[in-house]
Order: C-alpha cells, then sequence, then structure tokens
C-alpha cells in the first residue's frame, strides 16, 4: 500500500500585516521599559520625563541589534533624525562579523580600512584635518580639544555606511554629522503657547533676545506704554537661562540661529521659532541637554 498524501489548503494571507502587528507589539514592551527607565539617572537629558521617545528610541536600536540600555546611550535624535555615535556604528558592524582596522592615527590623519565579511577587497576611508575643514567640521569645539578622535569617528563612520549598511539598516547619519549641519531655514509658527490667563499691565513690546545678544530689560516702570503684557500660564524662560542657554550652544559649536532653534526644537518637541517661546522647565531641559552633549567626547577604537 502506498503512503496517502494528506492535502492542506494554503493559509489566507494575513490582512493584517503579520509584521505590522510585531512591530506594534514591541513598541508597546519598548514604552513599558522606556517608561521605567526614562526618569532615572542612567539615561540621557534629552530622554528625561519622555517615554514615547525613549520607546522609540528602544524599538530603532533594536532593528540595528542594540539592547534596550545600549539603544538610549547610542542613539541620539536632532531634528527628527536618528544618529549614532561612531563607536556604536563600529561596534555594530563588527558584530555582524565585518572587519573595521585603524591603519594610521594623527591629530592631522586618520585612515581607517574595512571589509565585510568573507570578502578579500578592503575598502580604505582617509580624514585629514584640511578634509574636515573643507566640510565645516571643525566648528565642532572637539576638534579643537581632540582632533584624533573626531577625524577616528569620521572616517570609522563613513566607512562603516559603505561596507555595511545593511548592519546599520541604512541609517545615514553620525551624531557628530548633525551636531555641526545646519538645517534649512524654515518659517515655524508655535500654536500650543499658552493662552494668557490675564492683562496685569502696559509696556512697550519686549524686545526678543537671541541666543548670541544681551538680553535687554524692557520692563522697568519708567519704560510703561501703551503696549499689554500678560502673564502666561506657565512660567516662562528667565534671563538667566536664556544667557546660560547661549553659552552652552557655544561650548558645542552651534553658532547659527536657524540651527539653534532647530535643535532646541528637536529637544523640547516642538517647533521653536522664537526663544522667548521656551517654558522655564523646556529651557531647563535645553540646558541639561547641552551639558550632556558637551561631555561627551568620542574615543578611538583601540581606547587611546
Amino acid at each position: 500500500m502506498s503512503d496517502l498524501t494528506i492535502y492542506e489548503a494554503p493559509h489566507a494571507a494575513d490582512p493584517t500585516g503579520g509584521r505590522i502587528v510585531a512591530w506594534a507589539a514591541s513598541l508597546k514592551a519598548a514604552h513599558q521599559i522606556g517608561a521605567a527607565l526614562c526618569n532615572t539617572s542612567f539615561v540621557p537629558a534629552t530622554f528625561k520625563g519622555k517615554p514615547e521617545e525613549a520607546a522609540a528610541a528602544i524599538l530603532f536600536g533594536d532593528e540595528i541589534g542594540l539592547t534596550p540600555t545600549q539603544s538610549l546611550q547610542s542613539v541620539y535624535v536632532i531634528s527628527g533624525k536618528p544618529a549614532l555615535y561612531a563607536r556604536a556604528m563600529v561596534a555594530i558592524v563588527l558584530a555582524a562579523g565585518h572587519e573595521v582596522e585603524t591603519v594610521d592615527k594623527t591629530d592631522a590623519k586618520v585612515s581607517v580600512r574595512g571589509r565585510r565579511r568573507g570578502s578579500e577587497n578592503w575598502t580604505v576611508e582617509t580624514w585629514t584635518t584640511a578634509r574636515a575643514q573643507k566640510a565645516g567640521y571643525t566648528n565642532n569645539k572637539k576638534y579643537a580639544t581632540d582632533p584624533t578622535a573626531m577625524l577616528y569617528a569620521r572616517a570609522a563612520s563613513d566607512l562603516c555606511r559603505q561596507i555595511a549598511p545593511d548592519a546599520l539598516a541604512g541609517i545615514g547619519y553620525t551624531v557628530e554629522e548633525l551636531e555641526i549641519a545646519e538645517p534649512t531655514k524654515v518659517a515655524i509658527t508655535r500654536t500650543d503657547k499658552p493662552a494668557p490667563t490675564k492683562v496685569s499691565r502696559k509696556a512697550p513690546e519686549p524686545v526678543e533676545p537671541t541666543f548670541d545678544e544681551p538680553v535687554v530689560d524692557v520692563t522697568d516702570a519708567e519704560d510703561i506704554t501703551d503696549a499689554e503684557v500678560v502673564e502666561d500660564a506657565e512660567p516662562m524662560i528667565t534671563d538667566a537661562q536664556l544667557r546660560k542657554m547661549g553659552a552652552a550652544m557655544g561650548d558645542v559649536g552651534i553658532k547659527d540661529r536657524a540651527a539653534r532653534l532647530s535643535y532646541v526644537s528637536g529637544v523640547v518637541g516642538h517647533d521653536v521659532g522664537s526663544s522667548k517661546d521656551l517654558t522655564k522647565h523646556e529651557a531647563s531641559v535645553v540646558i541639561d541637554a547641552l551639558e550632556e552633549l558637551a561631555t561627551l567626547v568620542e574615543p578611538t577604537l583601540d581606547g587611546e
């Protein structure tokens, strides 16, 4: 007697999309982890009190092989663009079985080579001080304090994106690039500013301070005229915070006003068209983020 083959009808296609359902479940789990960690001292200031931002970073990191804690330490978002530090890119590429080696490393020149797993062809990427100056990257304060590390960051990240874009999920930016890139200038209007609660007195229209200019006090009694001054429901940014924020921006090499406003918008989670739109709390979050950013110095591959 011959064996009988049992016919099985083909399964109907999943109309919901299996991957989308799994992704939604992963997002829920990432949010639980983010909510548990985002108020701790373990996470950078940019994720503090922001479980949704933390969840997005965790989910993005998971797609490229990072654990939740690694994601919160390695993934950085500027103006809505996710980025990785060069050291994280190298770690991911090495973990995928590819090779990355430092060939030459001085304050004036860094060369890094690499090749895909199973390939005999090496790719070499070299960054020099002259190349960095031409690209405008020497505006970053770190180039003055540790040029070797910064040249390595550019050479290593460029190499990793060339030999293993699949391992990096095609990520197009490093943190070093986004820190000093000048975004396109666009008209920004804030729509969520709290409505005024009362009219207290009349005064001249306040002079709008910029991050680079001294703050002018126009609220003295003798200057009161016909313009209306209102109190917002939430305390707004103080003069001291404006000065501290401007100094911190300079410390990390963000000098252009449009770039500064773009950076602030990314940190507070909404469009900011003017420094006076920030609340006192938001200003504190931005200052904390800038101070955190100023302490991050890119290490070289061999720990030198």
